[in-house]
């Protein structure tokens, strides 16, 4: 084991809050995560203030100002803050940068994101005398929120894309201290990676585990299974094995705690599942940017595809399964 590199990882000890003491954290995007991150950061003591769109069309700013939070118009909000904390989806950003934000920044102010796609493909030129920074909890906004309540955090990365004030990575880290993320770790990487790691991640682990999960549902149910069994041992199941798996490794998992049954499946039957081609095909496509340009062009256009699968699933067999699965044996 000693002799494999690893990166640097900050922890709480590694890093001075002090850095944010006297600033202004304006957080633009008060949905999950800009909820939870707020939230954090306003019980690590920073000052936080959310800049919003129009009320009457945006439900964020009622939401933000019944969690205590001062929220203004996202231009002001710019103008009032030292940091401007971009939280919103990805394809969204770009029109409220240009629209909103850009033309009210000043130097030495910084750019932060929890995403590094907008810049990476080039959607948002930040100008040349702000610092641009990334920071990213590696897991949704609630989770987030709730390990910081209960005193742990969520690992995450830091990332540095433009270092004006010389202070950048100080910054990003402290931006990570005050979420709670340097309480477990927080690495350092480059934008392309965090976000084409991040982009091949969704794709492949989380697109393929629950496609995975479908299919395995579809063929039991089709072979006689009853639905409950089928949906128990397609879903469920895996919710046993995660844990524990993350706490000791796949291979203490495998020969200490799973059955040697269980484990000889794995082994022999595991990788026939797996089209490893295509996990490359979908590794080269992100790299070169197919699958941010399919994204944002589905974006560009309402997003039909997109709804048009979430029609299609919502009512299909398994969901309504679930549905029942759920009532009777609990979440």
């Amino acid at each position: 084991m000693s002799d494999i590199a690893f990166e640097k990882i900050y922890r709480d000890e590694d890093v001075d809050l002090g850095v944010l003491t006297g600033k202004t954290v304006a957080v633009i995007g008060y949905g999950s995560q800009g909820r939870a991150q707020s939230m954090n950061m306003r019980e690590s003591g920073i000052t936080v203030i959310v800049g919003a769109g129009d009320r009457k069309r945006h439900s964020s700013w009622d939401k933000a100002l019944a969690d205590g939070f001062s929220v203004f118009p996202i231009e002001e909000a710019v103008e009032k803050a030292d940091i401007v904390h971009i939280l919103l989806q990805d394809p969204a950003q770009p029109a409220v940068y240009y629209e909103s934000i850009h033309a009210n920044l000043r130097p030495g102010q910084t750019l932060s994101f929890a995403h590094g796609f907008a810049i990476l493909y080039g959607a948002i030129k930040p100008p040349k005398d702000v610092d641009v920074i990334l920071f990213v909890p590696n897991g949704p906004g609630p989770v987030t929120r709730q390990k910081f309540k209960d005193g742990s955090g969520i690992w995450g990365c830091v990332g540095v894309d433009q270092d004006v004030t010389g202070k950048a990575m100080d910054t990003a880290l402290a931006i990570s201290k005050a979420v709670g993320s340097t309480r477990v770790g927080v690495a350092l990487m480059s934008f392309q990676h965090e976000t084409e790691g991040d982009n091949y991640e969704e794709q492949v682990l989380y697109g393929g585990a629950i496609h995975l999960m479908r299919t395995m549902y579809a063929i039991m149910v089709e072979n006689g299974y009853p639905r409950s069994f089928a949906y128990a041992k397609a879903i469920r199941s895996i919710r046993s094995i995660i844990d524990d798996i993350d706490a000791v490794g796949i291979e203490a998992y495998l020969t200490s705690r799973a059955s040697r049954t269980c484990e000889f499946a794995v082994r022999h039957s595991g990788p026939r599942v797996i089209n490893e081609q295509a996990m490359r095909d979908i590794f080269e496509e992100t790299q070169r940017g197919a699958f941010a340009k399919n994204w944002l062009q589905e974006f560009s256009l309402g997003m039909p595809t997109l709804h048009r699968m979430r029609r299609t699933w919502a009512d299909s067999d398994m969901e309504r399964t679930g549905e029942i699965w759920r009532e009777k044996f609990g979440k």
